[in-house]
């Protein structure tokens, strides 16, 4: 049976995997090239060692020199690896089971949505038995952004530009008498969630209902989806939802760092 390597030996193969990374990251910040010496000084690495990491990297396809420069630049070899695995690491697989353990905590209805457009789709519902409630949404519903924490809290994070065509283009229905329904009042909602991290709905889609949202980022830092925390609104006092808010946004967090996301 294979017992691993010795200790000594793990911590040297650890080291040469910290030091290859970090002449991957100097290269990657670096899309003009950098010479064996620009390398080693920015990795504090000897040269030596630079120098036999990055035949390995060039032998492997990852790296190539520029043969009149002498640079080392990047290949298209990480993009490859990335796409495989961003087929296989959508929103839902990266969320389920963070999101499950949040739901076990709060004891309120959680949902995870991804943006379609100009609306969001919701991916995940998980009601607690204990407390059902009455909220329109299901798996696979489309909803406005405008009017939802999810949405808002996607918005929030979006260009201007690009949040006036989102207004523009939607059909601005009331729901209730709490739903957002002119762009000066958008505008003001955004701000605030910007400046704390995560959006309210306060009865702007379902009377009774309230929730606290957060947007979820991929891996260049774009909102590409969102979380939230929902329930009836005698239970979700401003009191609860600061309650809940920290542990919302660590889990949001979470899921974004999953999907490839660095603070």
């Amino acid at each position: 049976m294979w017992k691993g390597l010795p200790m000594k030996d793990n911590n040297n193969s650890v080291q040469s995997i910290d030091r290859v990374l970090d002449i991957l990251e100097a290269l990657s910040a670096a899309p003009q090239g950098l010479a064996l010496s620009e390398l080693a000084a920015a990795t504090s690495l000897h040269a030596s060692t630079a120098h036999r990491l990055l035949a390995s990297l060039v032998g492997r396809g990852y790296a190539r020199k520029d043969p009149e420069s002498g640079k080392y630049r990047l290949t298209l070899r990480l993009y490859e690896i990335s796409r495989r695995v961003s087929s296989v690491l959508d929103l839902f697989t990266a969320s389920k089971p963070i999101l499950e353990a949040l739901s076990n905590e709060v004891k309120e209805v959680i949902h995870l949505v991804e943006r379609d457009g100009n609306e969001v789709v919701y991916l995940y519902k998980f009601e607690p038995f204990s407390r059902p409630i009455n909220i329109t949404s299901s798996v696979g519903l489309h909803n406005p952004m405008y009017c939802t924490g999810v949405g808002k809290s996607i918005m929030a994070y979006l260009p201007e530009k690009e949040v006036r065509t989102i207004w523009e283009q939607t059909q601005v229905v009331r729901f209730t008498p709490k739903t957002i329904a002119t762009w000066e009042d958008l505008q003001a909602d955004l701000a605030l969630i910007r400046q704390r991290g995560y959006a309210i709905d306060d009865e702007e889609h379902d009377l009774g209902v309230r929730c606290v949202a957060a947007p979820i980022f991929n891996w260049n830092g774009m909102p590409v989806g969102a979380m939230s925390i929902s329930g009836l609104s005698v239970r979700m006092t401003d009191a609860t939802i600061e309650n809940f808010a920290p542990k919302l946004l660590h889990t949001a967090g979470e899921i974004s760092k999953s999907m490839g996301w660095r603070p």
